[in-house]
């Protein structure tokens, strides 16, 4: 199933775990623009789905999506004033997309 993104660049597969919840954080209006990186392979992997924020970039941040073994990174690009404000709704959207209770 093609999946259609308004502001997600598709140049790269995303991990099929991660489409619903990508669909829901780019609605956010303070987000300009999501980037995922190559799709790569983790020495240690947990089958659970994994969600971090790593560092932030010139241009916003950068965050890692992982299943198992596989993990993609994904460049958030936003304006340094909505940094926060971006980051706090990501969190809650893998609250709710991405932890099963």
């Amino acid at each position: 199933m093609r999946v259609k993104f308004q502001k997600v660049k598709t140049e790269h597969n995303i991990l099929s775990e991660f489409t619903k919840f990508l669909l829901e954080v780019e609605k956010d209006p303070n987000i300009d623009r999501i980037i995922p990186g190559r799709i790569s392979r983790q020495q240690k992997g947990s089958s659970q789905l994994m969600f971090r924020i790593t560092i932030p970039t010139n241009s916003g941040f950068k965050c890692i999506m992982s299943k198992g073994s596989t993990a993609q990174e994904l460049f958030v690009i936003c304006t340094p004033e909505n940094i926060e404000k971006v980051k706090k709704n990501i969190l809650l959207n893998v609250e709710k997309h991405l932890i099963k209770s």
